[in-house]
């Protein structure tokens, strides 16, 4: 049964309140300081969709809604403050449009010279529309196996990750599951073992060759956190990462430590106090983190393979690794070379908040894991069919710099962007390895 559901008035306007929870000191400063200069537009990677979609616009549909709830003219004379709610299926379908042409990426935020997030302000909205019913269907059979448990009783779930870890310890030697006290607590998810198994395979084999007292789970504790917060449900995002909290604090580690540079890394290492309500007495790590802290230690056996580094936008432009990678890369190959748009404002590969999940490719893939055949209604597949080709639009910009860099292989660290990377280099055309930065540290490491 499709999850995108007909337009109901009543719903909107109870679910445009929901919002005002969102309006604190920050939000209140993206509401009201936008000067619409367009600094931010051809940072977007859907602008080159569309005019339509720079995040200005997008987060447009924000502030209409908290002019009709929070002041009065507005409310009055809508079409004089530009305010007002969705009013037929019509418009709720563009501003669902809107919303899933963000990726929520950061470049509007860094190159703003105010300093708005207009991403931040687009996930209200997804927040909004989800309360109304408008979530695609993938995303909402995702939350729901998720905060129910149902995916650890799905045979082809549980398959998938017992095949991983058996190969993890055919190729990298024992490991210690659920081992309480132990100093590492490696976190890898369900999606990693779906969509880039080989990075938990290499992540096993760099803990072990490290020599460090490590531990992970036997079962996997999610499908990918934080699933509800992409499609705008926080309430089931917190819920899972309170349970996946309550599993580390019984382990006891000193160091978290990811292989996934996307939402995880940064959910535990900066977002965990506000969910959870207390400091953590434990610090997250990324894997590459973790190997430039012991490199002095390590026997590494340098390359000359024509290599580059993709940077994930929430593990770099959020979380700050944005030199490190590229550090140890140069460490591992003296054929690394920078893409053009090295740094902060790296390119984004236009997949990211959930959009590559969006794909029939994707729909595919976790249906016949899953056994469940999912039904969508005309709408939506409408919707999808649209979003993935401009998902394939939005990651031209990136797929270009690539090809210019002359790599072979491009090494990234997010499931998200590993699955973008690999679905339009396929699509353009482009022969290059897509990898993650796990594979060529154990391969590196002697």
């Amino acid at each position: 049964m499709s999850a995108w559901k007909k337009f109901n008035k009543e719903v909107v306007n109870k679910a445009a309140k929901a919002t005002l929870k969102y309006l604190d000191p920050v939000m209140l400063h993206f509401f009201e300081n936008c000067v619409s200069c367009a600094v931010c537009e051809t940072a977007c990677p859907y602008y080159a969709v569309g005019e339509e979609y720079s995040p200005v616009n997008k987060a447009e549909t924000l502030r209409k809604i908290y002019r009709t709830e929070v002041n009065i003219l507005p409310k009055i004379f809508p079409w004089l403050f530009n305010a007002g709610l969705p009013k037929n299926t019509e418009e709720l379908n563009r501003w669902s449009e809107l919303a899933y042409r963000c990726t929520n990426c950061g470049l509007c935020y860094v190159t703003c010279p105010f300093g708005i997030h207009s991403g931040e302000m687009i996930k209200v909205i997804r927040g909004f529309l989800y309360k109304t019913g408008r979530v695609p269907s993938i995303l909402k059979a995702m939350i729901d196996m998720e905060t129910s448990g149902m995916f650890l009783k799905i045979q082809g779930f549980i398959d998938l990750w017992n095949d991983v870890l058996e190969k993890a310890k055919k190729e990298g030697g024992e490991i210690s599951f659920d081992k309480e006290g132990a100093e590492y607590l490696y976190l890898p998810s369900l999606a990693e073992a779906m969509i880039i198994p080989e990075s938990i395979i290499a992540t096993v084999r760099v803990l072990n060759k490290l020599g460090i007292d490590w531990t992970m789970p036997k079962d996997p504790l999610s499908i990918r956190v934080p699933v509800g917060a992409l499609a705008g449900d926080g309430d089931s995002a917190s819920k899972i990462v309170k349970r996946i909290y309550d599993y580390i604090k019984k382990i006891g580690p000193k160091y978290l430590v990811f292989s996934d540079g996307g939402y995880p890394y940064t959910v535990f290492r900066f977002d965990l106090p506000g969910i959870v309500g207390e400091k953590p007495s434990f610090k997250t790590l990324h894997i590459v983190e973790l190997v430039l802290e012991k490199i002095d230690k390590l026997n590494i056996e340098r390359g000359d393979d024509k290599i580059t580094w993709h940077s994930p936008c929430k593990m770099g432009r959020f979380g700050g690794l944005i030199e490190e990678p590229a550090l140890l890369l140069s460490k591992l190959s003296s054929g690394f070379r920078k893409l053009k748009s090295h740094g902060l404002f790296s390119k984004c590969c236009g997949g990211g908040n959930a959009i590559a999940c969006v794909t029939f490719e994707t729909m595919e893939m976790i249906g016949k894991l899953s056994g469940m055949q999912m039904q969508i209604s005309e709408e939506e597949k409408s919707f999808i069919d649209k979003l993935e080709r401009d998902m394939f639009v939005a990651s031209k910009a990136k797929i270009d710099e690539i090809k210019e860099s002359g790599a072979d292989t491009v090494y990234t660290a997010c499931v998200g962007c590993i699955h973008t990377l690999k679905m339009a280099t396929k699509r353009y055309g482009l022969k290059v390895n897509i990898k993650h930065i796990s594979e060529i540290i154990a391969d590196r490491i002697k």
